[in-house]
């Protein structure tokens, strides 16, 4: 603890590089290159504030990669600088409840009052060192974006999570996919999205994709609905993989309606068929102000059903706020796929279109060549495929 204490003080006296290579050479780790680089780059910047971002998916890290004992190192190497560290990017490593109450007491407590984003994505941090985390984070007034996904918070973690929101007042970005919470986490986020203690928190981001829903009673759906129809913060939502059904997105629709402030609304990975695209079709026709929309890898086609993809055909030629819409891997058959493309033909505000794996046919194969080909579009169509003619087919 001396020996620790006394490379932190020296630490404070030297470039943040020399800091970190001194403090990884006193424990026996290697350098972290992205870490070395993010330093380097903000003491070119020529400012007080730096970032380190070093996610260890990147090709470069992959033999040193941030485990507990790293995270120690950074922490006696930046601690007395704390204050001045804006960003914190530890995504894709090897870190574990030690490794993030080491960040929170080291790094999080020390002062850390411009710290404005927080990713440990895709670590293996648990209830305990997401209670730590989040002790620290209250220390952080600056903080605007918290990524927490990809690790085993389950329940525990993710009530810790929702207690942390109440009572954070800056915080725009929350990101807890795969994260094994349950359905009384989701009940809990939206009642704190809904309430606030004593006001809402203006949360503007919210990924809570792929819970572990236990029940097909699809309750968490109308929590959700009920919060969106009067939050006036939230822009962007996620709930993919939530097993909502049907009668789940009739519930959600009936509250959308009257919310005139989300932008993206995604649903991938979902239950949804013709009755749920059919609700969709409902809420695009009703004055509604989504930008983008994603229903990829659902039902819509199912066994060949054109109704769902001609409700939301039939939207789009009203609609003029969407911008971005996917329907990928929904079965959708060659009629159906007519149905889009007659109406993005007559959609000049749709910028992104997704079709790609669905069952097409030569019909409506011809009908998107000519929309792609046709230069009259006030902006160009962006797909994710291209079409070709070859002989007399396309």
């Amino acid at each position: 603890e001396q020996f620790a204490a006394d490379a932190t003080l020296v630490a404070a006296n030297v470039p943040l590089d020399e800091a970190y290579t001194r403090a990884a050479l006193s424990a026996n780790c290697k350098f972290n290159p992205l870490v070395l680089n993010s330093l380097m780059e903000s003491m070119k910047a020529q400012s007080h504030n730096f970032s380190v971002e070093a996610p260890g998916c990147h090709p470069t890290t992959f033999t040193s990669r941030i485990d507990d004992v790293h995270a120690r190192v950074l922490c006696q190497a930046f601690a007395t600088r704390a204050r001045f560290l804006v960003k914190l990017d530890l995504s894709h490593n090897l870190l574990t409840d030690a490794g993030a109450e080491q960040l929170a007491s080291g790094l999080l407590s020390q002062g850390a009052d411009a710290l404005e984003s927080l990713s440990l994505k895709a670590n293996s941090i648990g209830a305990v060192g997401c209670e730590a985390l989040c002790q620290g984070l209250r220390s952080c007034p600056s903080i605007r974006s918290v990524d927490l996904s990809r690790n085993p918070l389950e329940r525990p973690g993710g009530l810790i999570v929702v207690e942390f929101l109440k009572e954070t007042t800056n915080l725009a970005e929350l990101i807890l996919a795969d994260t094994e919470i349950d359905i009384d986490v989701l009940v809990a986020i939206a009642t704190a999205l809904l309430v606030g203690y004593p006001t809402p928190p203006k949360l503007k981001v919210c990924n809570i994709e792929n819970p572990r829903i236990g029940t097909l009673q699809e309750e968490h759906t109308v929590h959700f609905g009920r919060m969106l129809r009067v939050n006036t913060h939230l822009s962007e939502i996620y709930l993919g993989k939530h097993r909502m059904r049907d009668e789940g997105v009739r519930q959600l629709v009936s509250f959308l309606v009257e919310n005139k402030t989300l932008r993206v609304l995604d649903l991938r990975c979902n239950e949804l068929g013709v009755a749920g695209a059919q609700h969709i079709g409902t809420l695009l026709r009703d004055d509604c102000q989504l930008a983008l929309l994603n229903l990829t890898s659902n039902r819509i086609g199912e066994k060949d059903n054109v109704d769902g993809a001609r409700a939301i055909a039939e939207a789009l030629l009203s609609n003029r706020m969407l911008r971005y819409l996917n329907v990928d891997c929904n079965e959708l058959c060659g009629e159906a796929l007519g149905f889009f493309a007659d109406a993005i033909a007559n959609n000049s505000t749709l910028e992104s279109v997704a079709l790609f794996h669905n069952k097409w046919d030569q019909p409506s194969s011809r009908k998107f060549h000519e929309i792609l080909a046709d230069q009259s579009r006030i902006l160009p169509l962006r797909t994710d495929f291209v079409t070709s003619q070859v002989d007399d087919r396309i």
